[in-house]
């Protein structure tokens, strides 16, 4: 079952809202939230789902900014939807609303830019979509706590096992120019080479691009450079910035993208081959 709202309103007034797609296998769950985004101004919901079909479905017709999508559904869950949705709509941002907190890092790893919990208040749930629709990553504060003790856990985990000094995150920084069909060639590779999967990126044509990559497992920085090395895009690779086309404005961005689950991170500058 789908179902696509009616609008009123001229074109030009609907792209000044944030389009938000709800999935949840719930009625009771999207009427309450429909009636939570009526009142969020510049936020609209531009349809309803109740399974992984219908979502794609509505994805691939209305291009939404937002999708928030439950977890426990029947049939495709949304962990395994959100992979899905990110295939083959990856403009299409994907925040969770769930009753459960123990599948965060599923959800993130599948691609989910937000975990909220369903006890969630009306303003802070407008504040997250806006939050998304911007570039962040946010959680709800619920499940903070959480966060914080699985980090610590991390660190003690990789201290017993000689993990330091592995990289678990990559964080590619491309000055300009660069075109859009040259970022999904290299994002393609990258997933390929490394055996990885890029979590976002951030930038314009005219002022440079991050890139985000998480890797499925740790992996030594000289085994990275030699994999990066080998991609025919690639021109050049280094620690530190190769021209003086990579802006302050653009190490700021990279500087203040959050990093998943805190994962030891590395940054590397990298040029691309002209086209």
């Amino acid at each position: 079952m789908e179902k696509v709202q009616d609008y009123q309103e001229s074109e030009v007034e609907v792209k000044k809202d944030i389009q938000v797609l709800l999935v949840d296998d719930h009625q009771v769950v999207r009427d309450g939230i429909n009636h939570m985004l009526e009142l969020e101004e510049g936020i609209s919901v531009a349809g309803e789902a109740t399974d992984a079909e219908s979502a794609l479905s509505l994805a691939e017709m209305l291009s939404p900014d937002i999708i928030l999508m439950d977890i426990k559904m029947p049939g495709v869950d949304g962990i395994e939807l959100t992979r899905l949705v990110k295939q083959k709509k990856p403009s299409c941002n994907v925040i969770m609303l769930t009753l459960y907190d123990q599948y965060l890092t599923q959800a993130m790893e599948a691609g989910a830019k937000g975990y909220l919990l369903k006890d969630i208040k009306r303003e802070e749930l407008g504040d997250a979509i806006r939050q998304v629709y911007g570039g962040h990553i946010v959680t709800s504060d619920g499940i903070k706590s959480k966060i914080q003790f699985e980090h610590e856990d991390r660190l003690v985990t990789k201290a017993e096992n000689g993990l330091d000094g592995m990289v678990e995150e990559i964080q590619l920084v491309l000055p300009p120019p660069i075109e859009a069909n040259q970022l999904m060639r290299l994002s393609g590779r990258v997933e390929e080479s490394l055996q990885s999967r890029v979590m976002q990126m951030v930038g314009a044509w005219q002022e440079g691009t991050v890139m985000t990559i998480v890797l499925n497992k740790a992996t030594p920085k000289a085994q990275l450079l030699k994999a990066f090395g080998d991609i025919p895009e690639i021109e050049t690779i280094g620690e530190q910035p190769l021209t003086d086309t990579v802006s302050p404005k653009l190490l700021k961005k990279a500087e203040a993208m959050p990093k998943l689950q805190n994962r030891t991170r590395k940054t590397l500058f990298v040029t691309l081959e002209k086209n």
